[in-house]
């Protein structure tokens, strides 16, 4: 692990400045999960310059087939860059392939880039008429026809396959496109019997309108399940909860879950009837993702109660054959917390055991450790013991561990430049402006706080000030909040100092940029965003013995300040250990009305996070 992600940090930073030393990570690179995820620019540029070089090897091993390998393999991740950035990749040999292959991947992105009357628009059109099949002389055709409103030409060329095969006459097809429900139920349907090379286009397809209606949905609940959504089948609702679960909070899923589809599902004989079905066609699709958004709804028990014999089998086979092994593991260690006390359990724990056993015989130590650790979750007494000794209590933090050899605790936190960042740091300040304990330091840039308490101890925390850059007089500050955090980290080179404790306050989008801040010697990480759990596996493949407090479901300013707050008190007033379940049970009485709170997860709490940090000290011991 530890070498993997020193590869990937080497091979990025030579993508964006050091060709050579990119050309000789590039073999190594390219079958790595991530090679996908390079910076999209440079890799064009990389290909560019391998491109005109002679290289006498295998024609698919050359560094430039590798490099244009690199070009498709980000493009695929993220279309509409690559459309939108044409210019970079046409002048390879292979560039017109690679256009043709985004264009499928994405026709709807390619119909609003030609669509207009601008003369980029124009240029885009005679690419795509160049091409000279029938789907793409269709699509050409379609963005120049101002008649038919761009959302609905989106949605034909989605439709633009079998259109161009006769499948579909084009009026049916505008009809189809008129109409949320019929387009979403076609393209599902086109989903169950398309060859894999058009699965892409479909998947994105569903997941933007999945993503509009769940949006849709936040904005008039009552609405969208008494209008939009009562017409659609029990998987076209199975489906855009799964895709649209970035903007279906707990209450959105709860809601159409129990009005809609739960009611879909108990109606038929037997019950779930058509869930089954939809599974069995589709190998399982987003079944994990699914169970995922339930489980943080607090609706997973429901989910069993409909389909659970089938849904526990599915979700328990074959982690080892899926992209992430890792990251499904965790995820069903999180479903094994959840189905505790039921008759579930004990088929779980018999199908991993037959998982276990299938990935030792066939030699595979990845999906043998993560079944074996699945395995001593379960207690699995056969299988158990060589790796129960790896799940380490995580019930207390011994607080020492927060401190320096000068008795001092560096915490580092992180605001963003939006009005939510602003209201969140002026909460943050309040919360210690109030205690004598405390004195504020503000340094423009940032703010330094010092706690002194019992024993000698001290804190100090350094935050950044953020400003939001939507107002109309900041909106030529961007990137502020990263330059301010610069002025931080000088000031911690400075002093020879290193946080241990990280916390991140801000929307969920902004979590990557704090998590690149982080070092393995963080031990506390508090993640404040909505749905942080989300990002605990990266949390500890940075830090192994780092301890995560994060939540479910919506994190709440005040509450936010509250919990450190109260925490940093304990800290710095002497005590040497926090009892998790202690403190969680004080915090919980003080918090009791509080809905919110119910989905903070204490490091203990998230089977997940205990399991991530059980996997890393097994492989530390098999390094």
């Amino acid at each position: 692990m530890a070498g993997d992600r020193a590869l990937r940090l080497a091979f990025e930073a030579a993508l964006s400045g050091d060709p050579e030393a990119a050309r000789r990570y590039l073999p190594l690179a390219a079958h790595r999960p991530w090679f996908e995820e390079m910076n999209f620019r440079d890799s064009c540029t990389l290909a560019r310059a391998l491109d005109q070089e002679v290289d006498p090897g295998p024609p698919n091993q050359t560094s430039a087939a590798l490099a244009e390998r690199l070009v498709l393999a980000g493009g695929l991740r993220n279309p509409a860059l690559a459309l939108r950035e044409s210019g970079q990749y046409l002048p390879l040999a292979g560039g017109r392939r690679l256009f043709e292959r985004f264009v499928l991947s994405a026709p709807d992105e390619a119909m609003a880039l030609a669509s207009g009357t601008t003369r980029t628009a124009s240029s885009f059109r005679d690419l795509l008429s160049s091409v000279g099949s029938p789907e793409f002389l269709l699509l050409a055709r379609l963005a120049a026809d101002s008649s038919i409103d761009l959302p609905r030409r989106a949605r034909m060329a989605i439709l633009a396959r079998p259109i161009a095969r006769g499948e579909l006459s084009f009026e049916r097809a505008l009809r189809i496109a008129q109409d949320t429900h019929e387009f979403f139920a076609t393209v599902l349907d086109m989903r169950l019997t398309a060859d894999p090379a058009d699965l892409p286009s479909l998947d994105r397809a569903l997941e933007n309108e999945s993503l509009v209606l769940c949006r849709a949905a936040q904005e008039g609940l009552q609405r969208i399940v008494a209008t939009d959504l009562s017409r659609f089948r029990a998987r076209d609702l199975y489906a855009m909860l799964a895709l649209g679960r970035a903007e279906a909070p707990p209450a959105v899923f709860a809601a159409i879950f129990d009005r809609l589809l739960l009611p879909k599902w108990k109606a038929e004989t037997p019950r779930g009837a058509s869930l089954i079905a939809f599974l069995d066609g589709t190998d399982n699709w987003e079944l994990r993702d699914f169970s995922s958004a339930a489980l943080a709804a607090h609706r997973f028990d429901g989910l069993l109660a409909v389909a659970g014999r089938e849904v526990v089998d599915r979700l328990a086979r074959g982690l080892d054959r899926s992209r992430d092994p890792l990251r499904e593991a965790i995820r069903l260690a999180e479903f094994v917390d959840a189905a505790a006390g039921t008759v579930f359990l004990r088929q779980m724990a018999d199908v991993v055991s037959r998982e276990f056993l299938r990935c030792r015989t066939a030699s595979d130590p990845r999906g043998t450790t993560l079944y074996g650790l699945l395995a001593a979750r379960l207690s699995v007494d056969s299988i158990a013991a060589p790796y129960l000794p790896f799940f380490q209590s995580s019930e207390t933090l011994d607080t020492a561990a927060l401190f320096g050899s000068a008795n001092l605790c560096i915490q580092r936190h992180f605001f963003y430049d939006d009005d939510d960042g602003v209201r969140s740091f002026e909460s943050f300040r309040k919360t210690y402006q109030r205690d004598p304990a405390w004195e504020i330091e503000d340094r423009g840039a940032y703010v330094r706080l010092t706690g002194r308490g019992a024993d000698g101890r001290r804190i100090e925390i350094f935050a950044n000030v953020p400003i939001d850059c939507h107002l109309p007089e900041n909106r030529a500050r961007e990137g502020e909040a990263q330059r301010r955090q610069q002025a931080i980290a000088a000031a911690l080179d400075a002093r020879g100092l290193v946080p241990a404790v990280i916390v991140h306050r801000g929307h969920s989008f902004w979590v990557r940029k704090t998590l690149s801040y982080l070092a393995n010697t963080a031990r506390l990480v508090i993640l404040g965003s909505c749905g942080g759990t989300t990002e605990v596996h990266a949390v500890i493949e940075a830090s192994h013995d780092a301890q995560v407090i994060a939540t479910r479901g919506t994190g709440e300013t005040e509450i936010n300040d509250w919990l450190l707050k109260a925490m940093n008190d304990r800290i710095l007033n002497g005590e040497r250990i926090i009892y998790w379940n202690t403190f969680w049970q004080e915090l919980r009485t003080r918090q009791g009305r509080s809905a919110l709170f119910a989905d903070y997860i204490a490091p203990n709490q998230d089977p997940g996070t205990v399991f991530l940090c059980a996997y890393y000290r097994c492989l530390d011991a098999m390094n």
